[in-house]
């Protein structure tokens, strides 16, 4: 394992995690549940909370939910340690994941729920930590599809 590359995944994984809590503290600080700003348009700050997974699934399922979490974040944890390789795009994917995870799972555990509050279209709130997920596991996918052929990954040996 490469030791100095480490401090990418840990810093990226507490900045999701703060920016994350700092932005759904704000909206329930700020704005009453329900409410939106501006009131119409396609981008719009509501204020909604979701006590299922991703689009509202597992409704009402939190337990479930914080099992499969912490399970989840164990599985990138170990994947992010036994991996062989270095790659700083795989750094950052795990990071983002993680740091996502551990943001909605705070949630779960503290409120019971999930604040919601970025709303875009037709397409279902969401929030920071839900954004790092996608974005890391789209950037995860692409790395292990094309890192190699584009020159972002090597091989190394395990010692």
């Amino acid at each position: 394992m490469i030791w100095y590359k480490d401090w990418v995944f840990y810093l990226i994984v507490g900045a999701v995690f703060i920016f994350d809590q700092i932005s759904k503290e704000f909206i329930r600080l700020w704005m009453p549940l329900g409410d939106s700003w501006p009131s119409t348009g396609f981008l719009r700050i509501v204020h909604g909370t979701n006590t299922g997974s991703a689009f509202g699934l597992f409704a009402g399922f939190t337990n479930l939910l914080i099992l499969a979490s912490i399970l989840g974040i164990a599985a990138v944890l170990y994947y992010f340690y036994r991996q062989g390789n270095n790659a700083i795009a795989l750094r950052i994917s795990l990071g983002l994941i993680v740091g996502g995870a551990l943001g909605n799972l705070f949630d779960r555990v503290v409120f019971g729920k999930v604040v919601d509050f970025i709303s875009v279209g037709w397409w279902p709130s969401f929030n920071i930590a839900d954004s790092a997920i996608s974005v890391g596991m789209f950037l995860l996918i692409f790395t292990m599809i094309f890192g190699e052929r584009l020159g972002w990954t090597e091989q190394t040996q395990k010692m």
